[in-house]
């Protein structure tokens, strides 16, 4: 059953999957993990959420030590080529264009990618981010 929650439109019981799923899609670097993520990427509709992409992207950068721009785009092609929901997915696809060309943590991309492509008012002390925001909103 679709309901409507503000600006987003979700399934009720909505299945959502953990960064291990998706590391585990990405990498293929586990014998009898990432074939189980892939098969559950791959057959069902999931959502990914902002908070789990969050996670994917410290532990990408972090410990498997690929640079931002790589994560950017396999990430903006896992979302395309997969039937993966992304809650505000085009702020956050945004929040992944910002986070590759950038030094900002991805939260505050995803705050920018949100500014630029829904409107929202930040509100911050950050005077990079504020920066930041303001050049979203003069393009």
């Amino acid at each position: 059953m679709k309901k409507t929650h503000g600006r987003r439109l979700f399934w009720k019981n909505m299945q959502k999957v953990d960064a291990n799923i998706i590391l585990r899609y990405l990498m293929d670097d586990h014998t009898e993990l990432s074939p189980k993520a892939k098969e559950i990427v791959e057959r069902h509709i999931v959502e990914v959420p902002v908070e789990v992409l969050c996670e994917v992207i410290y532990v990408l950068t972090g410990y498997y030590k690929i640079d931002r721009q790589s994560v950017s785009i396999e990430l903006k092609h896992f979302f395309e080529q997969t039937q993966c929901i992304l809650s505000h997915r085009e702020a956050v696809l945004q929040a992944l264009e910002y986070f590759g060309k950038s030094a900002f943590d991805f939260v505050d991309c995803v705050l920018a990618g949100y500014a630029e492509i829904e409107k929202d008012e930040i509100y911050t002390f950050d005077d990079k981010l504020q920066k930041l925001i303001k050049q979203t909103k003069q393009t």
